[in-house]
């Protein structure tokens, strides 16, 4: 078994086709299939079945599965150490969403790599709402997300504290406010942040418990786009305080809620038995800021 056999096997367990996974690879299906084959005889066990949305791994090939997207980041890992170690520049990715951008710019994120010119940081920014998880399993090292649930086989740790708060323009009813209970506003029209599918915001979860549906006009992915329209429409936006804060718009008035609803920044590595000295300096890094 070697581990260009076991990316064979993971894109094939990911495309749910031979096909789709030669495509991927830029192989032949025939190539890949004969692969499969090979692994299969070796230990002695089928890894797949075609079921009804294509190849569906068996129980032998989950394991396989888990066992063997380990292997790849252990060997990432190896890679980047030996290459520390000889000298060579090492590169760190990362994973940031939008919202955590707004707590720590990305402009402080690249001063990682002054501080250790041997090691470079390569950011990538991604939306909240996006299924951030899969990114960060395919693509980085560590992460600076908003929330942390659907991240598997990995550590966090919260790095700042953020809470919901509203958003309105200075001419609207609740400008007077600092502070008000979500209660009162069930004859407010909102417009709040994109959510990945199948999941409520929380402020909408939270409207739910106090007996009302809150009356949703708008779902941005660009907090530009909300503030618009509070400053035209006299909408109330739904944003987080650190985001407001960054932005700091004159225009606008930023009002808390009594019930605190946490919007949260978390530092996310992978659940090693060791951990890169380059995930290990950039986690120092960020607890310093």
């Amino acid at each position: 078994m070697n581990t260009e056999a076991l990316e064979y096997f993971i894109k094939v367990y990911e495309e749910k086709s031979v096909t789709a996974a030669a495509k991927e690879l830029y192989i032949t299906p025939q190539g890949v299939s004969k692969t499969i084959k090979q692994l299969e005889l070796e230990l002695e066990a089928e890894l797949f079945f075609r079921g009804p949305r294509g190849m569906e791994a068996t129980e032998a090939g989950e394991l396989l599965h888990a066992r063997a997207k380990h292997i790849r980041y252990l060997m990432k890992d190896i890679k980047k150490e030996i290459s520390v170690i000889s000298g060579r520049k090492g590169v760190l990715n990362l994973i940031v969403t939008y919202s955590a951008t707004a707590y720590f710019p990305v402009d402080f994120l690249y001063q990682f790599s002054q501080a250790h010119n041997d090691i470079q940081i390569k950011i990538r920014e991604v939306p909240d709402e996006s299924p951030t998880g899969k990114v960060f399993q395919d693509e980085a090292d560590v992460g600076l997300v908003m929330g942390h649930n659907d991240f598997e086989n990995c550590e966090h740790e919260q790095v700042t504290y953020g809470e919901v708060v509203l958003v309105v323009n200075k001419q609207h009813k609740l400008a007077n406010r600092d502070e008000i209970s979500i209660h009162e506003l069930t004859d407010e029209s909102f417009v709040l942040k994109t959510t990945a599918k199948g999941h409520d915001h929380i402020f909408v979860e939270e409207c739910l418990n106090q007996g009302f549906t809150p009356n949703i006009v708008h779902e941005f992915g660009n907090i530009i786009s909300a503030h618009r329209l509070v400053e035209i429409n006299n909408f109330v936006a739904v944003s987080v305080d650190f985001v407001e804060e960054s932005l700091q718009n004159p225009q606008l008035k930023i009002v808390k809620l009594k019930e605190k609803l946490p919007q949260n920044i978390y530092l996310v590595t992978r659940k090693r038995g060791f951990q890169s000295e380059a995930v290990s300096l950039f986690q120092h890094y960020i607890k310093n800021f």
